[in-house]
């Protein structure tokens, strides 16, 4: 029983976080749709998932994304065939972020700047439009301009939130994690 991965009180903070961005992906997020074609969702679904990967790690964090994205696609009204390769990006939002804080849990703006942009760079900007130009057929001339400005609104919005949520739930993460379960 000492080897699991997560103890079960972790895995339950990493489900609600999860399940928290699958109800920011299904009700919450706003398609950006210039000239009728959706080429992005603006959204405060990473930042659970972020949140998982900088409390319990990187592996958790893709968990929790993974989950939350696939469960958002199927609470939500959406158009299309479910994906997975969006759950997957979804999940290294949580990865990119955890990756940050592996060494050290202490938290600056110039560290959480670093793991929202490099997040958003890499899976939002460059991973998912290409996903998109190569699944889907959109040009990348009509992918790229909406998809820049998504990131450049979201990305402050996301290292803000992120610094708040970190510095408020450090320590109930703390208190919950070190909490001892009693075995009958």
């Amino acid at each position: 029983m000492k080897n699991n991965i997560f103890s079960l009180r972790t895995l339950i903070i990493i489900a609600l976080l999860a399940a928290l961005a699958a109800v920011l992906k299904a009700f919450f997020s706003i398609p950006i749709a210039p000239a009728g074609l959706k080429t992005v969702d603006v959204s405060l679904t990473p930042i659970p998932v972020m949140l998982a990967g900088i409390f319990f790690g990187p592996l958790a964090g893709f968990l929790a994304g993974f989950v939350a994205d696939t469960a958002g696609y199927f609470l939500g009204v959406q158009i299309g065939a479910y994906n997975p390769v969006f759950s997957v990006t979804m999940g290294l939002f949580g990865v990119i972020a955890g990756l940050f804080y592996l060494k050290s849990k202490r938290n600056t703006i110039l560290k959480v700047t670093a793991a929202s942009a490099s997040a958003q760079i890499i899976v939002s900007v460059i991973i998912n439009t290409v996903v998109i130009w190569l699944y889907y057929g959109v040009p990348l001339a009509a992918l790229l301009p909406t998809r820049l400005i998504a990131a450049a609104v979201e990305l402050p919005v996301y290292a803000w939130l992120l610094m708040l949520l970190i510095e408020a739930l450090r320590p109930l993460i703390a208190k919950i994690s070190k909490q001892q379960i009693v075995q009958t």
